[in-house]
């Protein structure tokens, strides 16, 4: 259901991207779809969703991504349609004892997290995403040395675009200029974002290796529509425990 990372992270803080294993979508959204704005069965999206919180422990905040810079705390989170939400945005704040996600199928789910363990943010950044610099946003936000991990993503290999947007992009982006396997011009969305977070001064970066268009356990809206599919939504989740260790004073985790 859920790849957790194992890089380093502060005590009571896991991080982690959901694959398509494990849920109750059927058909082109099978299985585990974490969209409820794809097309797919709104019962089955409610019984996923709620299958990950109780897979995870905790009542999770989600968010209306529209591809803007908007940064919501999950405090302001309301329960909407069965679950936590704080509306359109594309980057949710979170603080001790709160769990958020950002959902994907080709953008980059950026987790932030303070070195301290006391804040993070999980960020939603596409091409848009970068061009309007959300994840260097969400990093002032935060305090002190920042943790930036950036999970399964189109790589720039798979992500074409024309001539005149890798220009235009690219001039602004320099790092995200990119070929394909075939040549083409395209966009290297996790580059240029590394770039960004370095250039803010994150340090520790962490950069998954995973490409959705070509890996079967995530979700692709490229691959869909190249196949002339329908596809669903997997996320990347920050849990932040509001005590970071156990009785016995291990981590824990609910």
């Amino acid at each position: 259901m859920i790849d957790w990372f194992e890089g380093p992270l502060p005590p009571g803080v896991r991080a982690g991207f959901t694959t398509v294993h494990g849920g109750s979508s059927t058909g082109e959204y099978a299985s585990l779809n974490l969209g409820i704005h794809v097309g797919d069965n709104p019962v089955h999206v409610h019984a996923n969703r709620l299958a990950l919180g109780h897979y995870i422990g905790q009542e999770i905040t989600w968010m209306d991504q529209v591809h803007g810079s908007r940064i919501v705390d999950a405090l302001d989170a309301r329960l909407r349609f069965g679950w936590l939400e704080v509306g359109e945005a594309d980057a949710i704040a979170l603080g001790k004892g709160q769990v958020g996600a950002v959902m994907v199928a080709d953008c980059v789910p950026l987790i932030l997290v303070e070195e301290s363990g006391q804040r993070g943010a999980v960020v939603h950044v596409g091409r848009a995403g970068l061009d309007l610099g959300v994840g260097p946003s969400a990093v002032a936000d935060l305090e002190g040395e920042v943790i930036a991990i950036l999970g399964p993503s189109i790589c720039g290999r798979c992500y074409e675009v024309s001539e005149e947007l890798a220009e235009e992009v690219g001039g602004r982006w320099p790092e995200s200029l990119a070929t394909t396997s075939s040549g083409t011009p395209s966009l290297d969305i996790p580059a240029g974002l590394e770039a960004q977070l370095r250039a803010c001064g994150v340090r520790q970066i962490y950069r998954s290796d995973v490409c959705t268009y070509e890996s079967a356990d995530h979700f692709s809206h490229r691959r869909a529509t190249h196949a002339g599919t329908q596809t669903g939504r997997f996320a990347g989740v920050l849990q932040i425990l509001r005590h970071a260790r156990d009785a016995h004073g291990n981590p824990g985790f609910l």
